[in-house]
Formats: structure tokens, sequence, C-alpha cells
């Protein structure tokens, strides 16, 4: 049998008591370790139980996910593609749960600290502030250093210990930890409208001023789904960019173009007439925020409880899904 943990605080102890749950967990760490040990056999091997006990939970877990983690032949096992996808998140989510037991003897209440956080202004202000006063209660000893900048600086060379972003960073020293997604809205104002018309197709865009937020091609390139979902890509330009989503939202508001826009920014607006969405029937690529942190920062303790808090709010923020 596999044991994960022993005990749990944090005030998620009746949460993993769950018998489900730890079956789950546990189901979890076999299926690692088959993907580690390259066989069903090999796993019960290393983890001391009987083979049965392996294929046991290896079929509950495919059952409870309902798909094929394993294609299993009498001389040899593969990873399907599920297979090969899961095994990323079981890593990760058994290795929050190897953590928060590593530091459940903490006495959070005692934590102390400087914690740099930056983020874009917007975002910072819309969605990172908000959270802040409650933290500060929980945590009155941990000091937070928030800088809102649109200028995405170098975090090390900054000296920032925590990043609120709207694209994941592909560098192995950081962590990125996924929050909400949040729907896209293409937008104009009812002025703009009014003197030239609404795009009929993401392919009209190309006859419209766009406002792009910053210059890189890639951000200059919008992505739709048609009601078939084909995929449909449109080189967009216009004659202002600007590194920040506000100012962008502002320069739409005032009939200089359209934009492409998370729709927690611009949901105010289109209620209150100053913005009319357009192409509400094309689906775009979602905006998904991540949460960057080095890896240094695990041994943090203050590093470690901010991100575990701010991870938890804005995972679940209604603002962020709507």
């Amino acid at each position: 049998m596999v044991y994960l943990f022993s005990r749990i605080r944090l005030n998620l102890k009746s949460l993993f008591l769950n018998c489900e749950i730890m079956d789950k967990l546990k189901a979890m760490a076999i299926f690692v370790e088959i993907a580690d040990q390259g066989s069903m056999s090999a796993a019960a091997r290393k983890l001391g139980v009987v083979n049965s006990v392996v294929s046991k939970n290896l079929t509950e877990l495919e059952s409870w996910l309902g798909r094929k983690l394993v294609n299993r032949s009498t001389r040899n096992m593969r990873l399907t593609q599920d297979g090969h996808k899961q095994l990323v998140r079981f890593k990760e989510i058994l290795g929050q749960v190897n953590e928060l037991e590593a530091h459940a003897d903490e006495d959070l209440e005692t934590i102390q600290g400087v914690v740099k956080i930056t983020a874009p202004t917007f975002l910072g202000q819309q969605l990172l502030v908000p959270h802040i006063p409650r933290f500060h209660q929980q945590f009155p000893q941990i000091q937070l250093h928030i800088v809102l900048n649109d200028d995405f600086e170098n975090m090390i060379d900054e000296g920032f210990d925590v990043a609120l972003r709207a694209s994941q960073m592909f560098d192995s020293s950081f962590i990125s930890r996924p929050l909400s997604d949040a729907s896209l809205r293409v937008i104009a104002s009812p002025d703009y409208i009014k003197q030239y018309g609404v795009p009929s197709s993401p392919k009209d865009l190309t006859k419209h001023q766009c406002l792009v937020e910053g210059s890189l091609g890639n951000q200059r390139r919008w992505r739709f789904k048609n009601t078939r979902n084909e995929q449909i890509s449109v080189s967009v330009d216009g004659a202002i960019y600007t590194n920040s989503g506000e100012s962008i939202k502002h320069l739409c508001e005032a009939g200089i173009g359209i934009a492409q826009l998370p729709s927690f920014f611009v949901d105010g607006s289109i209620a209150s007439g100053k913005l009319i969405e357009i192409l509400p029937e094309y689906v775009l690529s979602n905006f998904c925020l991540h949460l960057l942190y080095h890896q240094k920062g695990t041994s943090n303790p203050a590093i470690r409880v901010i991100v575990d808090y701010l991870v938890a709010q804005l995972s679940g923020d209604e603002l962020i899904r709507q």
C-alpha cells in the first residue's frame, strides 16, 4: 500500500481525509511510478505491492478520467497521448501535496519577510490589489512591495520574486502557475462603427484600423474559430501601438480603432454603451493569466504563502472568468 502522507494541516485536513480523494491521489502516485519504471510489474516491485494492486489502481484511474492512459500488450507498455499529458499534471499535483506535507509544521502566523511583486498596471489594479488586504490580515509580518508597470522588466535583474503575467514564461528556472482563463472580446466604439462600419468577418479586420498591444508580430495576429470550429488567423495593423491594455481601451472608446481585449477589461464599457462587441459569433483564443516565480522561491516561506494565496484567489475569481 502506498502512503502519500501521514498528516495534513493548513485548514485542508477535512478535504484530504476524504477517502475518495486519498484513493485518487494514491492512484496518481502509482501511475507516475508505472511511467517512471516502464512497466506495471516494475512499479509493483518498487512500491512493494503485488501486481494486482497496481493494475486495479490504474484501471480505476482510467475509469475516473474517462480516458485510456496506458496501452498494454503482452510484451510492452506505452503511455497514450492522454497518458503523457496527465503524467505532467499528476506530477504537479503530487509535488504540491508533498510540499504541503513538508511544510505542515510551519507556524503560518510567524512567517515574515519581504516579497516583491510586479504586474501590468491594469491587471494589478483590477485583479491583484483587491486581494491584498485579506492577505495582510492573515500574514501581517510579510512585507509586500507591489510594482505595477506595463514595461515587462527582467524579474531577476529587477529583484522581483513574483509576477502576474498574461503569458507563460518558457524558462526552466521559473515556475508558472496557470490561473483562470478569460474570454476575449473584439470591440469598437459607436462612433467608429458609424464612420467605418462593422466588419462582417475576421478577414474584414484587415481593412480597419486596429489597436494593438505592443509592436511584436505575434501580437498583431488575432486568432478566431468559426461556427464549424475552423481556425482563422488574421494579421491586423493600425496607426497606434501601446504596451498598455488600459490605454487601448480608452483609445477604442474614443473611436480610434477596433481592439481585442479580455472581457474583464471591457464588459463595463459594453454595458454602458461606450463600446460595442463585434464579431460575437466567432470564438477567440482565451486569455490566460499566469503567476510566475523563480525556482529558488520555493524555499522561502513568505514567497510560498503569497503564491499559494494568489493562485487560490485568482483561479476562482469570477471577474476573470466572465
